[in-house]
Formats: structure tokens, sequence, C-alpha cells
């Protein structure tokens, strides 16, 4: 799931792998994520080391009384230059697609980001076969997951509404493939937050 919004969300420009805190709807919407997720049987709860995702994260883990486990492989793409930059500005860019991935000045490739969260996803699994694992990371990153899960890379998955902060993908897997049962919902929100 993606975190709470953060203070670069509201703002309108990227944090990348910077740590922008959640602000007070952000704050709001982890509690009411964890609230809607409360009677789900978690075993683990893991989050990128961003606070933003790690302050998400802890509302879901105190309602099932486990610790978060915060890996920076999770963390946002490094977006280099870009980071601190308006998503407009992204836009601008002569090899902007919705569908593709941006790499920018200093800042990693699509294949740098994939294996970097695979690895440590991959990793979770294995520790925890038969178990129901919470990870709480970022806009960025779960679209190059979920695009990955359903074969697209390196074209990315582009949902039919924007993507809301706290919005839930839900993932099988028997520990060797992966499969996307649900993207990017947010019903929890109910258009209140």
């Amino acid at each position: 799931m993606r975190h709470g919004e953060s203070q670069a969300n509201a703002s309108g420009y990227f944090a990348g792998q910077s740590d922008s805190p959640l602000t007070e709807l952000g704050r709001k919407q982890a509690e009411t994520v964890a609230d809607a997720l409360r009677d789900v049987p978690f075993d683990r709860v893991a989050s990128s080391d961003l606070s933003r995702a790690r302050e998400t994260a802890e509302a879901i883990a105190r309602r099932h009384g486990l610790e978060v486990e915060a890996f920076p492989e999770l963390r946002e793409i490094n977006v280099g230059e870009a980071e601190g930059k308006q998503f407009e500005d992204a836009r601008q860019r002569p090899d902007w697609t919705p569908e593709g991935f941006v790499q920018w000045p200093g800042g990693e490739s699509l294949e740098d980001a994939l294996e970097r969260t695979t690895t440590v996803i991959d990793r979770l699994v294995a520790e925890s076969p038969g178990k129901r694992i919470c990870i709480v990371g970022h806009g960025g990153t779960t679209r190059i997951l979920v695009s990955h899960f359903l074969g697209l890379l390196p074209k990315l998955y582009r949902h039919p509404t924007p993507s809301a902060n706290t919005n839930i993908t839900v993932v099988h897997t028997d520990g060797i493939t992966y499969r996307v049962a649900s993207l990017f919902e947010a019903g929890h929100l109910g258009g209140a937050i």
C-alpha cells in the first residue's frame, strides 16, 4: 500500500528518497487505513524506512500488536535531480509519457528500482511462507512492482483514476509467482479525506 499524504504530495513536488513527512491529512489517512485493515490478520508489517511510509505502517502495526520492519530497499524511486522539483516539470521532458518510466539525471534506472524492491519482497516472502505481510511503500515503486507482476514492463500500468494516498494493492504469491488481486483500492477513504 501507499503511504499517507506527505508534505511533498501536498505541495506537488517529487520527494524521491528524501524524507518528506506526513501532513495532518496524511496522519488521518494512516489512521483511516489502519482502521479499515484492523481485521486483516497480518503476520508482519514492513515498510520503507522513510518516515511517510514508516509512520503509516506504524498505525497499522499498532492495531495488530506488531512492530514495523523498515527496509531502505522499499524506498521510493531515486529521482536524482528531479528531487524537490514540481510534478509538472516531468511533463515538460521530451521523453515523458504517462505509461513510461523517466530516468532523471542522477536518478536510478527502472531496472535498478525493480531489482532493489523485488529483492527485499522476495526475501520477506521466503522468510514467511503462508503468512500475510502488509508492505507500506511509495507510489512510484508500487507502480513498478504492479507492472512487473502484471508482465507489462517496461510499460508502466496506468490506473484509470489518480492513485490516492493509502491506496491498497493486494498481491497473492505461492513464493514463486505473484498474482495481483486488486489494484490501488481507496474505498476506505470514502471521499471524506
